[in-house]
């Protein structure tokens, strides 16, 4: 089979079923999705919501709080599909999940020179958190394809040694701009891909010395050309509603977990803040729910202390940078927390994405309860769910696996590319340069989040290339090994 063959194949594949899924559990809703929903609703009413809002009207202000992007995508497919707008806004999110299992194909192929390697990381992706998000009116889909996608052009463009034009440095800047509307964390988490575009941009240019440097520099700026000028354009619209300059409120709840956090470890956090500190709330065991502790942390600020969800959102910044200075042991140890070794079982998940997706929709496990795999095998003869625990755990070993292969074996790789080339860098391959490239943003990207909070689906982004530079440098092993073995036949 040739390589397009195959890729196509294994497309069509996850493409089935991704619909059998689709046609049997249907669009899957979660808590935010309401948010985005009612968003499109006051999209399609019009009014003056775009034009003027007040920050105190309510406690947590909708078109303030959630980006525009995936409401106004959504408001779209109301208009074009009716009551079906929602089956046809996950089929396009499929669509484009697909496109990126096709832009890590090529990546793939590039540094490894193995089909075998597109196949297994496509599959890897496709049935992964792609497979659970695709399906759930969530904007971790597109964002996620999106940003893929620029990375995985981005790493190959770098391999095969393709120089970095203005127009294509602007396009991808674009794609990078669409996410940012997808999800106001853009606004920080592009810098994760910095040093890929300079690496691209670098090595494929012409000249030598100041000259390279500059082109690299030159790239980066036009690449960041839209999602600067996006940032800058959405806080002059917030100014223009609100009177205030800002890009969403989203920190009067997300940037008061690292309060929290600190607060059930014991330190005297909401004592120490004069806001806060005669808030009934704080005075007894906090709520198990941080979502209910937020609540409660706005509903003080705002009827107590008159702040609106503005000034709420920056307070949390302020305790957010104080807090570091204050106690830097106390939120080191809970930033590496965030950072679950468990995420290590992300990159290859065949049975636990189609499980995960059939609980978000409210269905069942295939898998035995706690402590019940003994009796169900036993009792009712329940051999199916020996095999599945089997394949999952075989899977999380090899997720770990290539986890480690990965995060220890690529700076190896590189410093023996830099070693081998005589200590210059401009002479490393732009196979390993792209591989260091991919192994900063993967790194990056957690690191980012975990400063406030991480979940495993804020990185799909960056796990198919755990996948692919992990089976990357298998592929390279075992050629280094047959060819050692050729030379001593030879």
């Amino acid at each position: 089979m040739n390589n397009r063959r195959a890729l196509l194949t294994t497309l069509a594949f996850l493409a089935l079923l991704k619909s059998a899924f689709l046609a049997t559990l249907g669009p899957v809703t979660l808590p935010d999705s309401s948010d985005y929903v009612l968003f499109a609703e006051a999209i399609l009413a019009g009014g003056d919501w775009a034009r003027d809002l007040d920050l105190s009207a309510e406690l947590i202000p909708l078109t303030a709080v959630r980006a525009v992007g995936y409401p106004a995508l959504m408001a779209l497919f109301k208009l074009g599909f009716g009551n079906a707008w929602e089956w046809g806004l996950i089929v396009f999110q499929m669509g484009v999940s697909l496109g990126a299992s096709a832009m890590l194909w090529r990546l793939a192929v590039a540094l490894s020179g193995r089909t075998w390697v597109a196949v297994t990381s496509v599959l890897a992706h496709g049935l992964g958190l792609a497979f659970v998000l695709d399906q759930c009116l969530l904007t971790d889909s597109l964002h996620a394809s999106l940003i893929i996608g620029i990375a995985a052009h981005a790493g190959r463009a770098l391999v095969i040694g393709r120089a970095l034009t203005l127009r294509e440095a602007l396009a991808l800047g674009g794609g990078l701009l669409l996410a940012f509307l997808l999800r106001e964390a853009g606004a920080i988490m592009h810098l994760a891909l910095w040093p890929l575009v300079l690496a691209w941009a670098w090595k494929t240019a012409t000249g030598s010395g100041t000259a390279r440097v500059g082109r690299a520099l030159l790239m980066l700026a036009v690449f960041l050309i839209p999602l600067l000028t996006g940032i800058q354009a959405y806080k002059a619209w917030n100014q223009m509603r609100t009177g205030e300059r800002f890009i969403t409120t989203v920190a009067q709840t997300a940037m008061y977990h690292p309060v929290v956090d600190l607060a059930r470890n014991g330190y005297p956090v909401f004592a120490e803040d004069p806001l806060l500190a005669e808030a009934p709330f704080t005075r007894v065991a906090l709520n198990d729910n941080p979502g209910v502790v937020f609540s409660q942390i706005n509903q003080y600020l705002k009827t107590v202390q008159g702040m609106n969800a503005l000034a709420v959102a920056r307070h949390a910044d302020k305790l957010f940078a104080e807090h570091w200075q204050r106690y830097p042991m106390a939120r080191g140890g809970i930033y590496l927390s965030r950072l679950d070794p468990r995420y290590a079982y992300l990159p290859v998940m065949p049975l636990a994405g189609p499980e995960r997706l059939s609980l978000w929709a409210g269905g069942t496990t295939p898998f035995p309860g706690p402590g019940k795999i003994w009796d169900n095998l036993v009792d009712h003869g329940r051999i199916d769910q020996v095999a599945l625990l089997a394949v999952r755990t075989l899977a999380r070993l090899g997720s770990a696996l290539l986890t480690a292969l990965f995060l220890a074996g690529v700076p190896v790789v590189v410093l023996k590319g830099v070693k081998a080339a005589g200590g210059r860098p401009d002479e490393l391959s732009g196979r390993d340069l792209a591989m260091g490239a991919l192994w900063l943003f993967v790194a990056a990207y957690p690191a980012a989040y975990a400063l406030v909070y991480l979940e495993d689906r804020y990185l799909a982004p960056v796990v198919p290339f755990v996948t692919i530079g992990g089976l990357a440098l298998v592929a390279r092993l075992i050629g280094e090994r047959q060819a050692t073995r050729g030379r001593s036949v030879g």
